[in-house]
């Protein structure tokens, strides 16, 4: 079986389609949340998942836009989280409530459980790798009664994202963690610039990640119309 695992899309519908064509013979899709906030295209990345129905978890960022939107005393934010509130509809926050925080499926004798990361969503600094590398396996086992849905399978791995470090944790011979990366803005030294997506395919239960460089182009002048890397910017709703 073929699993394409995604995560920390961030609005990039140009990576995202690019990562779909390349992998299109793929039998599963999943993906470890943060759809949008930080790029340009939220409604169309959201678009994209519901006409393909690809299975997500909820992200912080995720979370974060749902949150401003319900706010009954109207929200106040600035940046990237104020454009993304003006670029989507009411029905992509409502689809965004809808996420879960955890997704459980087997494939290849291995019992998956996904998940944002690997505390909850809402606790700062839950990603750091040393929250994994420390007590790890008595971490991994903690977790994983909290969390999934089958806490007796005998071969278990959490796939996270949030992090956007592509990594994978042997903890022991029968529980991993894996993180795919992301589609948008990668760290590692294993990685390469942001134009290059980073994603996983585990196929018949080995995980191989893989980089695909895609045009840019759009993002690179938001960027620089935005100056996103600059101080004070502040993006325009999309006409």
């Amino acid at each position: 079986m073929k699993i394409l695992v995604i995560s920390d899309v961030h609005a990039n519908i140009f990576a995202l389609d690019a990562v779909l064509e390349k992998e299109k013979d793929a039998d599963k899709i999943i993906c470890a949340g943060d759809l949008v906030n930080y790029g340009y295209f939220p409604h169309e990345v959201i678009a994209r998942f519901k006409e393909l129905g690809i299975p997500s978890v909820c992200g912080n960022h995720d979370l974060e836009i749902v949150r401003n939107a319900t706010l009954k005393s109207g929200s106040r934010a600035i940046g990237f989280t104020k454009f993304t509130l003006e670029n989507v509809t009411a029905d992509d926050i409502k689809y965004l409530q809808s996420l879960p925080r955890t997704l459980d499926f087997e494939a290849d004798g291995i019992t998956y459980c996904v998940r944002h990361a690997y505390n909850t969503i809402e606790r700062k600094n839950q990603f750091l790798l040393s929250v994994i590398a420390k007590d790890s396996l008595r971490a991994f086992d903690s977790r994983w009664k909290r969390f999934s849905a089958y806490p007796d399978a005998e071969k278990k791995c959490f796939i996270l994202g949030h992090s956007h470090y592509a990594s994978v944790f042997h903890l022991s011979d029968d529980r991993f963690v894996y993180n795919p990366g992301t589609l948008y803005y990668s760290k590692g030294p294993d990685q390469r610039d942001y134009q290059a997506a980073t994603y996983m395919i585990i196929e018949d239960g080995v995980p191989v990640f893989r980089h695909l460089d895609y045009d840019a182009t759009v993002n690179l002048a938001l960027d620089r119309k935005t100056d996103r890397f600059g101080s004070g910017w502040k993006p325009e709703k999309k006409n």
